[in-house]
């Protein structure tokens, strides 16, 4: 992650270009807006993710950009076995679980977070697993996740939060704020997670640009579809985003992009890839426009629990 000065010093350069180019990075047309997502971005000394959950009509999607300034991505596909869901991981190389979806219609993500404050609970064990790996091999459902959370400490949740869809349409975000551990729920029939404690927020003051971006757009509409999903997530990347993707919750497929390129898609279905065996894949390679098309099979990575 970049530290706030060298930020600063990088964030300053991309408005210097859009202002003398007039290419406004963000597609919205105003020089203000970006000066508005540098400061949200530097308030919170972080650069981070936007998610997005949605249900309506018989259909549900989870979406997601993946920011942060390291381009080495990969995609890992775990079968499943006796006692684990199978599932696709999306990451990094030297970080690969950052979210994905299993053969249940289950999908989870996280978003970083600065300090919540987070305190253990009394009585209760500490988890000091892979949150998002354990939750993809052992829940179908968002009341699983939920069970889940409730039988441990989670010491992830001090600096990170987790939104989670099933194929039902339920959704929620696990998050530490107001002193506990929240599941909070959307009123609607879509949910946004970007880097913030949203149970901690009153009179819908939301501190993320890219939250407000997504709300607009969502709320001017009633029809879900993957257009949708997409608009929004490309309306929400920026130059930091490293790889963005949909997942169709009851089909089991996954839209992926790469770079905020959005007219190039790679479609994985999830079932047919888990009858492949284990492997993991460097994501650029997979995309006509990257000439690196090495494909790193069998490779465990590391075990890493950050998410961006």
């Amino acid at each position: 992650m970049f530290k706030k000065k060298t930020a600063l010093t990088i964030i300053l350069m991309v408005l210097s270009l859009a202002i003398f180019s007039n290419a406004y990075e963000f597609k919205i047309g105003q020089v203000d807006v970006l000066k508005t997502r540098i400061k949200d971005e530097l308030k919170s000394d972080f650069f981070g993710c936007t998610i997005i959950m949605a249900a309506r009509n018989g259909l549900v999607l989870a979406g997601n950009n993946e920011d942060r300034d390291h381009p080495e991505t990969i995609v890992s596909i775990v079968p499943a076995s006796e006692k684990y869901y199978g599932r696709i991981i999306f990451g990094y190389d030297d970080s690969p679980f950052q979210g994905g979806m299993n053969d249940q219609g289950l999908f989870i993500d996280g978003n970083s977070l600065p300090s919540t404050g987070w305190q253990p609970e009394s009585g209760k064990p500490i988890f000091r697993g892979i949150v998002i790996m354990v939750i993809l091999g052992t829940c179908a459902t968002c009341e699983d996740v939920r069970n889940f959370f409730e039988k441990y400490n989670f010491p992830v949740l001090e600096k990170a939060r987790f939104p989670v869809s099933d194929r039902s349409g339920a959704s929620m975000v696990v998050e530490y704020g107001q002193g506990g551990i929240q599941f909070v729920t959307s009123d609607t029939w879509y949910q946004i997670a970007t880097n913030f404690v949203i149970s901690n927020i009153k009179d819908s003051n939301y501190p993320c640009s890219r939250y407000r971006i997504a709300d607009k757009i969502l709320s001017k509409t009633d029809k879900l579809n993957l257009k949708l999903i997409r608009k929004t997530l490309d309306e929400t990347s920026w130059s930091q985003t490293v790889y963005s993707n949909i997942c169709d919750l009851k089909k089991g497929i996954v839209y992926i992009y790469n770079r905020r390129n959005f007219d190039e898609v790679v479609v994985m279905d999830l079932a047919e890839e888990l009858k492949k065996g284990q492997r993991r894949i460097d994501l650029p390679s997979m995309f006509k426009s990257q000439t690196d098309n090495q494909e790193v099979s069998n490779s465990s990575g590391k075990n890493e629990t950050g998410v961006y």
